[in-house]
């Protein structure tokens, strides 16, 4: 497992900006990044937030981007707007953003199918890529972006008696199911959750100073965490979803604990 990190942020103008970049943080923290950015590259006033471009690009009605979110995984069929797009030439000097929200949920075939308009975009066309999970990037993608860390905070669910039911705290079945039933989550809240709880078992993965039995549950743990991902909650499903990550993951948090 190998996580990358290039912390500063991105500094661009209309003249020097790379075709594609990838920006790992948070995803409510990486729109509003990718807004205040977006308002300075496009804004007449550099930025300043009141006039009706920057609100547009707040609104997601600004006519130079588009925004793509995936219902579940994305589908090629999603990424047809993409490509019908970029199919037409721009004018000289003219530039037009597509920002792929939740890029860590692009599915193999649909990252395969951005390789090329990523690598070489049609003149004034740029890509931001926003993900919370490097790993799931596929590398032929990374290789692709100029990759940035955006700051944000690491500890934002950290307290979160789900979270800590998964990391700091012995829970008993139980327990968790009275966690469960007494706290309501939705299906976007239970994948922060997760990566919460992801973050902190690859935190613990990379820290080192742990013998060979605790490196394989702590890998298993982390191999779970990612199916789930790829599997988020159906409405009305998330009690249950959460009880399945509970047994999936009891026995190697406890034999950890030994």
């Amino acid at each position: 497992m190998n996580i990358q990190k290039k912390t500063s942020f991105p500094l661009y103008t209309c003249h020097n900006m790379p075709p594609a970049q990838l920006w790992i943080g948070n995803h409510d923290h990486a729109i509003a990044a990718t807004e205040q950015f977006l308002q300075k590259i496009v804004c007449p006033n550099n930025g300043c937030q009141i006039c009706i471009s920057c609100m547009q690009i707040v609104e997601k009605q600004h006519h130079s981007i588009m925004w793509l979110y995936p219902e579940k995984n994305y589908t090629i069929d999603q990424l047809d707007s993409l490509f019908e797009k970029i199919s037409f030439q721009l004018q000289p000097e003219e530039l037009f953003f597509i920002i792929i929200q939740k890029a860590d949920f692009l599915t193999p075939s649909c990252a395969n199918k951005l390789l090329k308009p990523m690598e070489e975009p049609p003149q004034g066309y740029h890509f931001i890529l926003l993900a919370e999970r490097i790993e799931q990037i596929l590398p032929t993608i990374q290789s692709r972006c100029t990759i940035y860390s955006l700051p944000t905070s690491a500890n934002l669910h950290a307290s979160h008696p789900i979270v800590e039911s998964f990391t700091t705290k012995k829970i008993s079945s139980t327990e968790f199911t009275k966690i469960t039933e007494k706290i309501l989550i939705n299906e976007r809240e239970s994948i922060e959750l997760l990566d919460a709880i992801l973050n902190y078992w690859f935190t613990l993965y990379h820290n080192g100073n742990k013998n060979k039995n605790d490196l394989q549950h702590i890998t298993s743990i982390i191999s779970k965490l990612q199916q789930a991902l790829l599997q988020p909650p159906m409405p009305g499903s998330t009690v249950i979803f959460w009880r399945n990550i509970y047994l999936q993951l009891h026995d190697d948090i406890k034999d950890l604990d030994k």
